[in-house]
């Protein structure tokens, strides 16, 4: 798996618990400058959260960097 990948991820898992929550993400876009509204967080979450668990693992963040 890439550096960068791992080494992004690791960032916006501010808790560290191995997954990317919604809020996790939100921080990490507001830290970044960047405006996210809901409804593209959702979309991002449909797209990235292949076991509708709602959260990110590892894996699941790499296919969605990746694709």
């Amino acid at each position: 798996m890439d550096d960068e990948v791992v080494r992004t991820f690791k960032e916006i898992d501010y808790d560290g618990d191995g997954y990317i929550t919604a809020m996790e993400f939100k921080l990490a876009m507001t830290r970044r400058h960047e405006a996210v509204s809901g409804d593209e967080i959702n979309s991002i979450f449909a797209h990235a959260d292949d076991d509708g668990d709602g959260r990110i693992n590892l894996a699941e963040f790499a296919r969605a960097w990746s694709s």
